[in-house]
């Protein structure tokens, strides 16, 4: 788990996605998946040399993680690792009459 490939951005007006393994093969997150997940990224993202990187929240949602578990994992994972660029993390909420 944790690993990160790149691709393509398709239509989106972005260099690449960086896709990562934050689950496993029943479809659940685990603290130690979603710090590989961002350390994996990260590691790409460098040694491409992106100036800046966007994450969703790693293993959330199908994953089962609860989102703010997973954003404290993140953070802390994130203040571990040295990136020289931007780092977000974007949180999906959903809007009045969504289901």
């Amino acid at each position: 788990m944790g690993g990160a490939v790149e691709t393509g951005p398709g239509k989106l007006p972005y260099k690449a996605i960086i896709h990562v393994a934050g689950i496993n093969m029943l479809w659940r997150s685990s603290e130690q998946s979603i710090r590989d997940s961002v350390r994996n990224a990260i590691r790409l993202a460098s040694e491409r040399g992106y100036q800046s990187i966007a994450f969703p929240l790693i293993g959330s949602g199908s994953g089962g993680g609860k989102p703010e578990r997973v954003l404290e994992i993140m953070r802390d994972e994130l203040a571990r690792i040295e990136f020289a660029g931007e780092v977000r993390i974007v949180q999906f909420k959903k809007g009045p009459g969504s289901a």
